[in-house]
């Protein structure tokens, strides 16, 4: 079996309390457990979901998604780990004994019960992970006023009552929001912790703070996952978001179009280490790359090895079908995909897309059709421009803004 790199845990038992059968009760307008499923499939960085259960109801459901089928691992569940007082270590160490753990490497725990996790949240906290921390965490921001008895039960206060400041200028206090720990399998099994080493922190959205434990929950999550599926409706704004493959042209994109011949009729061209560093960004968040091109050459190969982009198809007659062919490859959809070019060879791909972008000076085929169209022209950082507001429009730090959009809504 190929070696696996990251594998996201899901521990999902029969056996609940507060909410009986809360991992399949309907939230948001589907079952609970869907929620961090779909999360842990959208994520670039995750390379297999292990559902680990004993409830032959959640193993039915599982089996019989369809988009799930070879996705969605099912390792058998000691019985010891699905009890009332098992510790959720206990279980991770016990999925990491099953055949279908075999190869992994980094372990993310996920917890059903936190169905407001995010893809991009997953792949944040692992690129948060490969910084150089040992483990991660998810976390909220909480600004709220604090308030202690000391050992005479006099009450006191983290901030100065005279002077009472307002509660959004408060620094807050980070709180674990229970949604994903990630760790190296070497650590969890040497420590018997989800957590250990240096520890991260990833900061995850206020709203994600409430987690599935009881009945008024449940209330209370469905109607965000509600509003945010309301705000959610697909179109060139937002398509930034679900972007998980960048592809790029060549000429006219990572260049200005010009050709150098030196004495020996060697072709040569020039390149802006602007959008080597978008690469970089891109990568770093996650985020596959690749280079799609009608030219061949050394060149392009030496600066593909450079850049370390994760696909270059050169000689290309049909990028469409190229772009398809990588989709196919790595499981994604064209929806997903974000391609930038710059004249008449490009439009079908463009069209195509997830999300499309032109240089400032491209042909007006492809800024017909072009989601972005940069204010930087090619080979002097449009590339660069058009990875920033992926990435910011991924993070949520804005939506994508559209500067000159040409194509009819």
């Amino acid at each position: 079996m190929a070696t696996v790199t990251l594998a996201v845990v899901i521990p999902v038992r029969a056996g609940s309390k507060g909410i009986p059968g809360k991992n399949l009760r309907r939230v948001g307008g589907r079952p609970l457990l869907d929620w961090t499923v779909e999360a842990a499939l959208g994520a670039v960085c995750v390379d297999r979901v292990l559902v680990s259960t004993d409830d032959p109801a959640i193993r039915r459901h599982v089996l019989g998604t369809p988009a799930w089928h070879g996705r969605v691992l099912l390792p058998s569940r000691a019985p010891a780990t699905a009890t009332d007082v098992a510790t959720t270590e206990s279980v991770l160490l016990d999925v990491m004994g099953s055949p279908e753990a075999t190869g992994v490497t980094e372990v993310a725990l996920v917890q059903a019960t936190s169905p407001l996790l995010r893809a991009a949240d997953l792949d944040g906290a692992h690129a948060l992970y490969r910084s150089g921390f040992d483990s991660v965490l998810s976390v909220v921001r909480q600004r709220r006023f604090q308030w202690r008895l000391d050992a005479d039960g006099v009450a006191t206060a983290d901030y100065d009552p005279a002077a009472r400041p307002r509660r959004q200028d408060l620094a807050g206090h980070l709180i674990e929001n229970g949604a994903v720990y990630i760790t190296s399998r070497e650590a969890l099994m040497r420590t018997g912790s989800r957590i250990s080493g240096r520890i991260g922190l990833f900061e995850m959205a206020e709203e994600s703070y409430t987690e599935v434990d009881e009945p008024a929950d449940l209330t209370v999550v469905d109607a965000l996952l509600r509003r945010r599926s309301a705000g959610e409706t697909p179109g060139p704004s937002d398509a930034g978001a679900r972007v998980r493959l960048v592809l790029s042209d060549v000429d006219g994109v990572l260049t200005d179009n010009g050709m150098i011949y030196l004495g020996n009729g060697v072709e040569a061209k020039t390149y802006s280490a602007r959008d080597g560093k978008g690469f970089e960004l891109l990568r770093n968040a996650g985020i596959r790359t690749g280079i799609i091109t009608s030219e061949q050459g050394p060149q392009i190969q030496a600066r593909a090895d450079k850049l370390r982009v994760d696909a270059l198809v050169m000689g290309s007659r049909d990028k469409l079908a190229d772009a398809t062919a990588l989709c196919e490859r790595w499981a994604l959809s064209l929806d997903e995909v974000a391609f930038i070019g710059d004249d008449v060879h490009d439009v079908a791909l463009m069209e195509r897309a997830g999300l499309s972008g032109c240089p400032a000076d491209a042909m007006a085929a492809a800024g017909a059709v072009a989601d972005y169209r940069c204010r930087a022209t090619g080979g002097h950082g449009a590339f660069r421009e058009f990875a920033d507001a992926i990435l910011a429009a991924r993070s949520g730090t804005r939506a994508l803004d559209l500067p000159q959009s040409a194509r009819t809504p």
